[in-house]
């Protein structure tokens, strides 16, 4: 099953021209086995992302990616979709002009996060947060790490 791309608000034409590079990112980070399910990449704004975590995770504000994996269902004849990443735009543009690096670099970095929550990665502690950005800047091969 393939990873679909799907923009549901106002979106630069580079960012969804660099397509490939966010199947392929996400592909690496799920590994062989998981990436061959279906994933769906969503880019949203400040409100979709607000709506979702409130209810979902109980947090009444804004945040940058979500990853919500779908249990596996057994007796299917076919692999299930694994689950769906929301990368918040709006949140990703403020974090790249903070960081220093550019948009699509941003979103690259927050969709990997996504993916590897997907495959099974946490970051509830600093010591496994660290763990999942060095892996975020291995499959990246960023120059720097991520923080």
């Amino acid at each position: 099953m393939p990873i679909e791309l799907f923009f549901k608000t106002a979106t630069p034409v580079g960012v969804k021209r660099a397509a490939k590079l966010f199947k392929k990112a996400v592909s690496k980070a799920l590994g062989p086995k998981l990436s061959k399910r279906g994933i769906c990449l969503i880019f949203t704004g400040n409100s979709e992302i607000k709506k979702l975590n409130n209810k979902f995770l109980g947090r009444n504000r804004v945040t940058d990616v979500i990853a919500f994996n779908y249990p596996p269902q057994p007796g299917l004849k076919f692999e299930p979709v694994l689950g769906d990443i929301y990368v918040c735009l709006p949140q990703a543009a403020g974090q790249a002009r903070d960081m220093g690096h550019s948009l699509l670099t941003e979103l690259l970095i927050l969709s990997v996060h996504g993916a590897l929550h997907l495959a099974g990665m946490d970051d509830a502690t600093p010591a496994l947060r660290r763990r999942m950005n060095l892996k975020t800047t291995a499959i990246l091969n960023l120059k720097s790490p991520v923080d």
